[in-house]
């Protein structure tokens, strides 16, 4: 890069001052403060102190231009990794976009439809059902982007327990029953040596993980079989276990295999409309995977011979947290219970009032927090479900106010966002419990429940 170091200057050689040279020597700095480091002084034989000062100058001038030429490839770069994540953004929103809106409007649809008058008892069912499918494909993306944004963050907290791994999987197997026998595939587990034991892991996220995969293995395949197999593996750092699921589905072609584990990454649009899915399934299943400290991988695919994933887990070490039973399925313990709803959505608030009715409870309604505050006050209730957002006061402001005024009834706080980013702030309020929209009823009943364990124990 530098050029060779002129001979030592002689200081009996005669000094000649050369203006020529001098002015030769200011271009070249001018040039170099412009910019542009192209152009060199030229040596003479003589080698004397201007030669030196040239040489100097042709030195700075080299190691100006190549630190020039560095600062433009990392400018360029990072304006080509600027440009490149503004297009994934702008692909990631029109593909939100599509996925939203497209339920969104056959939903609209249906209810347009559900409101004729000549429509048979079988007409209205099916439409009932396909209402309820869309909403729940629009809540299932939902849950996948809040869960991908929740990961990035570092904000989902493990339950570990001890997990029959090979119990879960039938469980699962037997959930999505019904769209395997309607393909007419044969589905099953083949379960090798000691892998009827358990593991200490999430059940919840592992849970998610196998239906991503084998749900995606019955969606993809015609005819055949899909074979979830599970098996144990003793290595340096200990037993880990090894699920494959495989199918004999359409495959994968090997260029999209790098491609799989990117949020909306579907092999082409053409399988995308034949075969539906927001392509978030695989992104979420192998950051899940990862933090439950194992791996997800493509084993092996082909078009037309199938596809192999392979999850690979690993037990955590945290001990098992105690957790509250399974939901129950009945709501038995809703009846006679009065409940104050204060909830300011209008329909959401008639279909929280018409499903608790429905199941014997008695319900009083309240549209923002100043009207809760008042009627708590001036009457006694078993429960309180309590918006977190409301006009004129919120549901955590309604909920000091009766604390502050020795308010003791249970109150369930309501919200909108991930119960985790809420839950602190609700519980630091006043509320007992906070359940994150939507909800079902399984999940309120569970929630009162819950609530009346604590009162027991508090009693006792």
């Amino acid at each position: 890069m530098a050029e060779e170091s002129p001979e030592v200057i002689d200081p009996e050689r005669p000094h000649q001052f050369d203006s020529d040279r001098v002015a030769e020597f200011l271009d070249v700095v001018e040039l170099m403060a412009a910019g542009d480091t192209k152009k060199r002084l030229t040596i003479s034989p003589r080698r004397d102190e201007l030669d030196a000062i040239a040489h100097g100058i042709n030195v700075l001038v080299s190691e100006l231009g190549w630190a020039t030429a560095r600062a433009v490839e990392a400018h360029e770069e990072r304006a080509a990794s600027a440009e490149r994540a503004n297009a994934s953004k702008n692909i990631f929103l029109r593909n939100m976009s599509h996925e939203i809106r497209t339920p969104i409007m056959a939903m609209l649809g249906f209810a347009d439809l559900l409101a004729a008058d000549d429509l048979t008892p079988q007409d209205r069912s099916d439409l009932l059902h396909r209402l309820q499918n869309n909403g729940l494909a629009v809540l299932s993306l939902l849950d996948d982007l809040l869960d991908l944004a929740k990961l990035d963050a570092h904000k989902i907290a493990l339950n570990p327990e001890r997990v029959s791994v090979s119990n879960l999987v039938a469980d699962v197997l037997a959930s999505l029953e019904i769209e395997s026998r309607a393909k007419k595939l044969e589905t099953r587990m083949d379960v090798v040596g000691t892998a009827l034991g358990v593991i200490l892991t999430d059940r919840y996220r592992l849970r998610q993980i196998l239906v991503n995969l084998i749900a995606n293995a019955i969606k993809f395949t015609e005819a055949g079989t899909v074979v979830v197999s599970i098996c144990t593996v003793q290595g340096l750092e200990g037993e880990h276990w090894t699920i494959d699921v495989s199918d004999t589905g359409i495959g994968i072609p090997a260029d999209w295999h790098p491609h799989l584990f990117e949020p909306f990454a579907q092999a082409s649009t053409s399988i995308a409309r034949e075969y539906g899915g927001n392509g978030l399934g695989l992104a979420l299943s192998r950051r899940l995977a990862d933090l439950l400290g194992g791996e997800l991988n493509l084993l092996r695919s082909a078009p037309g011979e199938g596809t192999t994933f392979r999850l690979v887990l690993r037990p955590l070490q945290a001990e098992p947290q105690s957790v509250h039973a399974a939901l129950r399925a009945s709501y038995e313990l809703l009846k006679g219970l009065k409940i104050l709803l204060a909830e300011d959505h209008p329909d959401l608030h008639f279909a929280l009032r018409r499903l608790l009715e429905r199941e014997g409870a008695r319900v009083e309604s309240a549209h923002d927090g100043r009207e809760a505050v008042t009627k708590v006050l001036s009457a006694d209730f078993d429960v309180v479900l309590m918006d977190v957002r409301m006009p004129h006061m919120d549901g955590l402001h309604a909920t000091r106010a009766l604390r502050s005024q020795g308010a003791l009834v249970p109150i369930i706080a309501l919200t909108g966002d991930p119960a985790s980013m809420n839950r602190a702030e609700a519980l630091a309020a006043g509320c007992n419990v906070c359940l994150s929209k939507p909800f079902t009823l399984d999940e309120l009943s569970d929630a009162i429940e819950s609530l009346r364990d604590r009162r027991r124990t508090d009693a006792s």
